[in-house]
Order: C-alpha cells, then structure tokens, then sequence
C-alpha cells in the first residue's frame, strides 16, 4: 500500500474508494511506464558487462599480434651445446651460428692461509703492529693492535677492504687447528694478494690457490677473460665457462619452436573473440532468439574488421601455406608441423606474410593497427562505445526517476481526491440516515 500520510480514514465513507483501489491503479501505470525502462536498463547493464569481456578478449588478441606484427619475431632464438665444459645463454636478435669452444683453464681466486693457532680467540701479535693486504692495485692497512684475536682480524680485514677479500676462520685438524683463510671476491691474475707487515709477519700466509685468468679457444682464436662469465665476446651472448679441458659445440638457431607457440596463443585468442562476437551478435530465426549484440554496428564492424583481414590473407600464397586456416563459421586451425617446415624452408617468407614491409603490411600488422584503433585511448571506437552506453543508461535511469515522481504526485493528489469523495459520501450516507429516520417515524405515526 501506498503511504499517503494523514489520510489514515480513506475508505471509511464509501468502502470503495480504498488505498488498495490507489495500489492496483498504479501498478497499472507502472507496467507501463517504469517497466519497459527498467527493461531496458537491465539490458543496457548486460550489454556494458558484454562490451567489457569483448574489450577483454579484444585485448588479449592484440597483444598476441603486437610481436607477430613485427618482422623481429623471427629473431627468436635457442641454443645447443654439446659438451659439459660451458653454458650458453643469448638475447633474441643474436645471429644465428655455429661455435667450436674449448677450455682450457678456468678463472681461478687467490686463496691464502695462515698458519695454525689453538683457538679463534688466540692473539695474532704480542705488540702493536699493522700489515697491508695488496689486491688489483689497492693497499689496504689495517692496524694490529697487541693481543688482537684472530676472529677480531677476520672481522677486520672483512671491514676494511672494502668487499675486495673475505677472511674466514678454519678448523684444518691437528695441532694448532685454526687458519685465517684470505679468499679474494674476484677471479683473474689481478687478484693475486700480497701481504707487508710493519714488523714480524706474524700470520706466516701461504698461497693454496693462484689466481688466474680463464683461457678458451673460440673458434680457433685463444681468449683470455679475468671471470668464468663471459659477456663481452659477442653481443646478447653469455658464456659461462664450467670445465676445464672440454671440447663443445654451441649452435645458436632460430627458436622455431617458440615461434610456433606464439602464433599458436594468436590462433586461441582469435577464436575466444570470434566465439564472443558470434554469440553476442547471433540470431536464431527458428526460436527468435537474439544476441545481445545482435543488430549493433559497432559490434559487428569489430567483427567483420577481424575476421575480414584474416579471411583476406587465406588465399594463394597466404596463410594456408603457413599451416593456418579459417573454417566457415570463421574459427581458425593451426598446423603446428605445416608452419615448422614453412620457418625452416623459407623464414622470410613467412615473414613477408605475418609481418610485411611499410609498403606491403602482412596480416599481422594490419590486425595491430586495426585493433590498436579498436582499443587503444581515449577515442578508440569500444572506448567511445562504451562512453555511449553509459550515456544511455544515466538517461534511462534520469527518465525513470521523473517519471517515478510524476506517479508520485499523480496518486498522492488522488489519494487527496479519494479522501474527498469518500468524506462526501460518508455525509450523504448520514443525511439519508436523518431522513430514512423521519421518513420511519412518519409511517409508524400514520398506524
């Protein structure tokens, strides 16, 4: 029941002129004033939650043609070595070759020790003194103070040079068991240590381990480098030398297989929006079924956009050469085989297909301007579509709230107008009441 306020009496006088005769009266109006608007509402949301996936899926397409769009997806590359002796990684763009690589030495770190003292808390010196560690054309001088132990110059010669040597304390065995270990961080010749002292050489080092430059033979030209990670040889290519005395073979070639799968994510993504597109455009002439799309340009220029630059590359030289193709309903299949033999017969030309040049675009780059105006800034044609159902739903729901006030004023005006019948009434009935009375009062004299 409507609330109408004070009019708390309605119907009392005629016992027809009810709030439930006010009710039906305008659930009849709103049947037919706010329900179509709110059908239309309903359907404008469904259509903004459908434009949203599309958008989505639009997306996903987009950025798996953004890298096919470009000639450089062919640049994709993997490595193949023979041999235990190095590990091989590379960038894509790297030219594709073959490499003979034999090690000889590794790079090696200086290793000194010390000689043995009964604990970690020994003192290395009896007196005041200091030494100096030399490495890669640094002096480092570390004072020495009497009694110093030998744990305390560990942590000394860690905090004074500077990241360039780290000094550990091991347990060897035997008789005095405990060694400073000196370990410089870097490999190479220039990271050989020397030590002075300013008075007793009072640590005895001995050099366990030489430092040493790596040494290879790379395609039959002798290399030096100071580490085992060798990055400055050829450009995007980094070795890492692991074996010494090894004989490898390193065969760097494009990635067909990586490729494949990248066009392989193209064929999914273009057919979850083909899928999305027909059935949001579709209609059953059968069952009258429509789509929620179905009729709306915009939808289907998206559509027919697509599916046209696509069906237009099938022909001779196209894309069935390459192993792809488009059934009648327009999904696409992929002959993941047929597109290997086609990289590694003749790459340029599927190259010359996916990609193209300035003055010949390929499938892929006309698919990446044309989605990137479907989706990319603030004029993109979904974004303005979008904007356009936003403006269509705050219109509707502007419309329904007028007219919900309209229909507001409109039975609270007739509530008023009920109320009045009804008082006039409820007096009529009293007056013919009074004058039934006088007329029975009459009759019963007249007998």
């Amino acid at each position: 029941m409507a609330d109408f306020g004070a009019l708390s009496s309605l119907g009392v006088g005629s016992g027809v002129l009810t709030y439930d005769v006010i009710d039906k009266l305008r659930a009849a109006d709103e049947e037919v004033m706010i329900k179509p608007i709110d059908q239309r509402i309903e359907n404008l949301n469904s259509q903004e939650e459908e434009l949203n996936t599309i958008i989505t899926k639009t997306a996903d397409l987009k950025s798996t043609v953004l890298d096919l769009s470009d000639s450089v997806f062919l640049a994709k590359r993997s490595v193949d070595v023979t041999g235990t002796g190095v590990d091989v990684s590379v960038v894509d763009g790297v030219a594709t070759q073959e490499i003979d690589l034999t090690v000889n030495q590794l790079a090696k770190a200086n290793i000194d020790q010390s000689k043995g003292f009964a604990s970690t808390t020994s003192s290395v010196s009896d007196t005041d003194t200091s030494m100096t560690i030399s490495i890669d054309g640094n002096d480092y001088t570390i004072d020495v103070a009497a009694g110093t132990t030998l744990e305390e110059l560990a942590q000394m010669i860690n905090d004074q040079t500077g990241g360039k040597v780290s000094a550990s304390i091991l347990n060897t065995g035997g008789t005095d068991p405990y060694s400073l270990i000196v370990k410089s961080t870097d490999t190479g010749v220039s990271q050989s240590i020397s030590y002075t002292y300013t008075g007793t050489d009072f640590l005895g080092m001995t050099n366990v381990q030489a430092a040493q430059d790596a040494e290879f033979v790379y395609n039959g030209v002798i290399v030096t480098r100071a580490s085992n990670t060798v990055d400055d040889l050829v450009t995007g290519m980094t070795l890492t030398l692991k074996e010494s005395g090894t004989t490898n073979h390193i065969s760097v070639i494009q990635d067909n297989e990586a490729i494949v799968e990248s066009v392989q994510a193209f064929v999914d993504a273009y057919n979850e929006l083909i899928s999305e597109l027909n059935t949001a455009t579709q209609y059953d002439a059968d069952t009258g079924v429509a789509g929620i799309f179905q009729g709306e340009g915009t939808i289907n220029s998206l559509k027919y956009g697509v599916s046209n630059i696509v069906t237009g590359a099938t022909g001779a030289g196209g894309l069935p050469e390459l192993g792809i193709s488009v059934d009648r309903n327009g999904y696409m299949t992929l002959d993941t085989l047929e597109l290997t033999r086609a990289l590694e017969e003749n790459s340029q030309k599927v190259s010359d297909i996916f990609a193209g040049s300035e003055e010949s675009p390929g499938i892929f780059s006309q698919l990446n301007d044309f989605l990137r105006g479907q989706t990319i800034g603030s004029d993109a044609t979904m974004t303005r579509f979008g904007e356009l159902l936003e403006d269509r739903n705050s219109n509707l729901n502007e419309s329904r709230e007028r007219k919900l006030a309209y229909l507001d004023s409109k039975y609270q005006i007739m509530a008023k107008q009920f109320a009045a019948y009804d008082a006039m009434i409820q007096q009529m009935n009293a007056s013919y009441s009074s004058l039934q009375m006088v007329i029975d009062s009459m009759n019963n004299t007249k007998q």
